[in-house]
């Protein structure tokens, strides 16, 4: 039983990102609940800046080690995986030792520059978080890279689990009354998180592969510089379309309230419509990506492993598995939004509004998930630069569409929900033409979406009918909802199963690569 296979170490993601989800979820209603509105929203405040900062060392180092990694393993060449490992850990703690420097230097006037300088004291608490994620998050590449998804997968659990004891345990024993304070102990809370997760991660090392790793570091045949220059490569492209995403949430931030106040809305308003959108409606969109994530850490080394060999039929046989399971998910949750959009926010959020804009933005769901697969897919084969020109083809479409329609008061919101789509399905369309262009990937049409989307029909039969009929059981909304989304899942499953669109041929392979 080989269980590094590709699709066991998908499905143990899976379910390691559904715990990791979940507790996050409910970590943040409890803490809402606990520290109030005010302190959440210093936390908000600060937490985009930490992204910034972590981006130029999460994003696209670890995507290298892992590729990298999964190469010289290939070739059976531990010490190259060594070579890999150690120049990752360095680069990553010089730039993130870099980074917490200037956070540390500037954080009076970051402070000023985001208007509130009750922040400072959270953003010298934020420091230490920057090199903790970023070598833990090398390390995690190096499993990946390893095909031993286990302990990047423990750690990231026990990092949520203590992080949330961590909180509570101090916010419970010091009950601070100051907003700012009650904040602080929030944002330390992620690094001790990550502190643990780290440890957890280094102690899965042996002591054997430690030593290994000081005594062959120079017996590699190939040259440091060679190397470091093949993570620069690989690396700089995803990491600078990371940075356009975090730039694009940020126009996006401050252009849709200035120009739905231009067509017409007052500024209360812009700012309240924005909120449901971006704060409400949006994050649901990205649900797919419990399981797409773990698809693109899992597809990275197995592609680049199998691009070693030039064994393309392996290749295109992981990828059409990869794009199957990735409809298998995407087609019913857009459904799903799509028709019940208006309950479930009503459930959530209790806000008016959001669910309009759910129905509308769902349409994009199942291209924003295709692209996030095909990026990983590409990433694998050493097409990062492609990808990144792309993404800054869809995101320059969105800034557009953002900025002339949303100021059309016959449009106004849904300028940008024209925009977000169109620019979804242009860089799915684009990722996939270059995905053609890279090999000959030939899909059963059937198989792949003629099936998942017949399932996905008697799945919204089923939960519509069932809904309307639960109607007059006298049983309160949230049930209603609970009870078809039930029916809705097991018709989905039934049809899928019964039409043969997963082949008992597949489960087996969730244990045997081969």
């Amino acid at each position: 039983m080989k269980k590094n296979s590709f699709l066991y170490g998908t499905v143990l993601l899976i379910f390691v990102n559904f715990i990791v989800r979940f507790l996050g979820f409910a970590y943040k209603i409890i803490l809402s609940r606990w520290i109030g509105p005010e302190a959440i929203g210093l936390f908000h405040l600060v937490f985009p800046v930490l992204m910034i900062f972590i981006t130029f060392t999460t994003a696209g180092i670890p995507v290298a080690v892992s590729k990298l990694t999964a190469h010289y393993i290939s070739l059976h060449n531990k010490r190259g995986c060594n070579k890999v490992l150690g120049l990752s850990l360095w680069m990553g703690l010089l730039i993130s030792t870099f980074l917490s420097l200037i956070l540390f230097y500037y954080a009076k006037y970051i402070s000023i520059i985001i208007e509130n300088r009750d922040t400072y004291i959270l953003l010298l608490a934020l420091v230490p978080a920057i090199p903790l994620i970023s070598i833990s998050s090398i390390l995690r590449g190096y499993y990946y890279g390893l095909k031993d998804v286990g302990p990047p997968g423990v750690a990231q659990i026990l990092e949520q689990i203590f992080r949330i004891a961590f909180v509570m345990g101090i916010l419970f024993v010091l009950k601070p009354q100051d907003p700012k304070y009650a904040a602080t102990i929030a944002v330390i809370g992620i690094s001790f998180g990550e502190f643990v997760g780290l440890l957890w991660l280094l102690l899965q090392f042996k002591y054997l592969e430690a030593f290994q790793l000081r005594k062959t570091y120079r017996l590699v045949k190939e040259d440091s510089i060679s190397i470091l220059g093949k993570i620069v490569y690989i690396s700089v492209p995803i990491t600078l379309s990371r940075l356009i995403g975090v730039v694009m949430q940020s126009l996006n931030a401050v252009l849709i309230p200035q120009r739905l106040q231009l067509a017409g809305y007052p500024p209360q308003e812009a700012l309240s419509i924005f909120g449901k959108l971006a704060g409400m409606a949006l994050p649901l969109l990205f649900l797919p990506f419990v399981v797409t994530s773990a698809l693109v850490v899992n597809i990275i080394p197995n592609v680049s492993e199998e691009m070693t060999h030039k064994n393309w039929r392996e290749i295109r046989m992981q990828s059409g598995l990869a794009l199957r399971m990735t409809l298998l998910v995407a087609l019913p949750i857009t459904a799903l939004f799509i028709f019940f959009a208006d309950p479930i926010c009503k459930l959530i959020y209790n806000q008016p509004g959001v669910g309009r804009y759910l129905s509308l933005l769902a349409y994009a769901t199942v291209f924003l998930s295709l692209h996030h697969t095909i990026s990983g897919i590409l990433h694998g084969m050493g097409k990062q630069v492609l990808t990144t020109v792309n993404y800054f083809i869809g995101m320059g479409i969105q800034l557009v569409c953002t900025y002339y329609l949303v100021a059309n008061p016959k449009l106004g919101v849904n300028g940008f929900i024209i925009g977000f789509i169109s620019a979804t399905f242009i860089l799915f369309l684009l990722n996939y033409m270059g995905l053609r262009r890279a090999m000959k990937i030939s899909l059963n049409f059937t198989n792949t979406l003629l099936k998942p989307v017949l399932a996905t029909a008697v799945m919204i039969f089923f939960m519509v009918n069932v809904y309307q009929l639960l109607q007059y059981t006298g049983f309160d909304n949230t049930l209603r909802i609970f009870l078809s989304i039930l029916w809705g899942f097991f018709s989905y499953i039934i049809v899928i199963l019964c039409t043969g669109c997963i082949h008992w041929k597949t489960l087996k392979y969730l244990f045997y690569k081969k």
